[in-house]
């Protein structure tokens, strides 16, 4: 039997699975060879573990990789904090504000040059250990049966005057996303004046949003009816439009988009550290970034890898959409963030904080 990819470590290990993960743990094999990979859970893990980290293992059969699934940067980043005397994490994902403060906190290292050769310039940042692994815009999403795709983001604040809209509040990424986006629109950047000027525009938009807090996901809400309109992560939403044909449209809008960038990190106290940069090398190759792209429409970072043309036109990464990206200074944002909570309890009482 091979070893597991989805593994949730156990409390011996330092970390607590929760009662939702715990029924999808299975028993591994060569436990004393495999590497723990904190990542993303739900979606993300069972695409990624598929399209990348398993051929890893074909080529490794030696080495079993432990995924253990968490919802955010957040977690992962407080994982690390938590294990930093005796680390159990071996490579983990971090997006740009967490594996910031996780550099500078000494619980993440650099990586040798000769990983980094082959990435985009944009993928390095000073002052982070580890390289962009991908980034992922957010995007307007549409019910394309009941109405034609937008091309503008002011499409939100244009729509009827009833509650057709879904956007998720921060502290979700995708409301943090949201808020510098309507900052861009509104403020003509992403300081705090021009937040403001975003807040002020989001609290005109709450009387045509009919929840803050789509649930399951603003996806499945838009696909189900529940919602004409809304803005969310482009990976989920293109998953959807394979999975569920016609009930929901993606756009990238004319005034462009903001993306998150997410990083790969080798743990500082790996117990595998060789083995950790094996795997690394491997999610940054070409033949892994082909296959994230294709199945899971997220931003490359390898520069020298040729890429589908029609994978690619479903990412924000064609040179027409990266000429119109917003930029966003990530470090910058997470420390606004505070401020941005209470700007948006003071304008949108009835968001979820």
């Amino acid at each position: 039997m091979r070893p597991t990819r989805r593994h949730l470590l156990t409390a011996s290990l330092g970390l607590a699975a929760s009662a939702a993960g715990a029924d999808r743990a299975r028993p591994a094999r060569g436990a004393e060879s495999s590497l723990t990979f904190a990542g993303f859970a739900g979606l993300f893990q069972d695409l990624y573990d598929s399209a990348v980290l398993t051929p890893f293992q074909d080529a490794h059969p030696e080495a079993g990789i432990f995924y253990y699934g968490l919802p955010s940067s957040v977690q992962v980043l407080a994982t690390l904090r938590r294990q930093k005397q005796q680390p159990a994490v071996d490579v983990a994902l971090l997006d740009l504000p967490s594996a910031r403060a996780a550099t500078e906190e000494n619980l993440v290292e650099p990586l040798p040059p000769a990983l980094l050769r082959d990435l985009a310039p944009t993928a390095l940042f000073p002052g982070i250990a580890g390289p962009a692994l991908f980034s992922e815009p957010l995007v307007l999403l549409y019910d394309p049966a009941v109405m034609p795709p937008p091309r503008s983001w002011l499409g939100l604040w244009n729509s009827p005057d009833r509650k057709t809209i879904a956007v998720a509040a921060p502290p979700n990424p995708a409301g943090l996303a949201f808020t510098l986006t309507a900052a861009r629109l509104f403020g003509n950047g992403n300081d705090r004046r021009a937040v403001e000027g975003g807040m002020t525009a989001i609290a005109e938009l709450s009387r045509r949003v009919v929840t803050w807090d789509p649930r399951p996901d603003i996806d499945n809400l838009i696909a189900d009816g529940g919602a004409r309109l809304g803005a969310g992560w482009n990976m989920p939403a293109q998953v959807m439009i394979d999975r569920r044909p016609g009930r929901l449209g993606v756009v990238f809008p004319d005034e462009g988009t903001i993306s998150r960038v997410v990083t790969v990190n080798l743990v500082k106290g790996s117990r595998r550290p060789d083995a950790a940069r094996l795997l690394i090398a491997h999610m940054l190759s070409e033949a892994a970034q082909k296959a994230m792209v294709a199945t899971m429409y997220l931003g490359p970072v390898n520069a020298k890898a040729r890429y589908s043309g029609a994978a690619l036109t479903r990412t924000a990464n064609t040179r027409e959409r990266a000429a119109r990206a917003m930029p966003v200074d990530w470090i910058a944002a997470e420390a606004m963030r505070p401020f941005i909570l209470d700007r948006w309890r003071e304008s949108v009482p009835g968001a979820a904080l």
